[in-house]
Parts: structure tokens; sequence; C-alpha cells
């Protein structure tokens, strides 16, 4: 999918590395046919440090951080502007993800291994407020749960094993 996008930042960075200076500047664009900004890359003396992509009507769909030229943060916007969801890449190749309500309070927090949910995924009350806690291993429900009231008292605990509810 954006296989043309990154070989011609590869082609950019080969041709100008030598000339870049300590400002940040926008090295690589790619357009839509009505002549909007599709994505853009941005270095900072000379490395990466962001990339985003656009609507065919110029919003901001997503944006991409780097540090140190590496991938750390990844945030997926409404049309409004307020940020849906967020990505940050961490050690051994896992992810957490957060995912935002209109308002930016937090609704789901959980951890990804090669695309499946791996770890404690949590709900959220629209008060900020845990609401589910359930435990998946390698995208299957594995281990203690716990659902809670708007309080924050503990309304139910129990155990998955498989995928299904254990006892």
């Amino acid at each position: 999918m954006i296989k043309r996008p990154l070989l011609l930042l590869s082609m950019f960075l080969v041709f100008t590395a030598g000339s870049m200076t300590s400002t940040v500047s926008a090295a690589g664009k790619g357009f839509y046919d009505n002549g909007q900004t599709k994505w853009e890359y941005l270095f900072e003396e000379g490395v990466i440090s962001e990339a985003r992509w656009y609507s065919e009507a110029g919003e901001l769909i997503s944006r991409e951080t780097y540090v140190a030229g590496q991938a750390d943060k990844t945030e997926g916007y409404r049309l409004d502007g307020s940020v849906e969801w967020q990505v940050k890449l961490l050690e051994g190749g896992r992810q957490e993800v957060t995912r935002f309500d209109l308002e930016g309070q937090k609704t789901e927090l959980y951890q990804t291994v090669a695309g499946q949910v791996d770890g404690v995924y949590m709900t959220f009350y629209g008060t900020g407020q845990a609401k589910q806690m359930v435990t998946y291993s390698q995208g299957v429900l594995n281990g203690p749960a716990t659902t809670f009231f708007p309080s924050g008292q503990v309304e139910h605990e129990f155990s998955y094993s498989n995928g299904e509810v254990d006892g």
C-alpha cells in the first residue's frame, strides 16, 4: 500500500542526505488526484521524525512519530481532529493500543503481539474508571477477568480457560 512512497522516500534520502540541515523539513510528499497532500515525511537533522497521512479533503487521518529514526507511536484522528486511537511500539514486538471516546477519555487499553491481543485488556467507563479487565493469551481469553461497577467496586471475578468461562 505504501511501497511507492517508501521507495520515493528512500530515493530522496540517498540523493539529499548530505544536504540536510538541522531544521525540520518535509522530505517527501504524495498527492491525491485532486492535488491534496496524501502523505508526507518530516525529517529533523536528516533523520525521519514524523509521517502524516491525510484524507482526500485534506484532514489529518493519522500521524506516526519517530525517535532516533525508529517508529515510536502512531495516532489515528477523527474528522474533528480528536485522537481516536493510539498505538505505541514496545519492546519484544509488542504494541500498546489505546482507544478514546469523543471527549478524549480512554475507552480501551490492551497490548498485541503479532496482531493478536496478548495480556490484560481493559475497558473503561466514560469517567475513566475501569469497567472490565480480562486476560488474553495469543488472542484467546485465558486467565483472570474482573468487572467493575461505575463506583470502582468489583462486580464479578471469574476466569477464562481457552476462551471459555472456567468453572
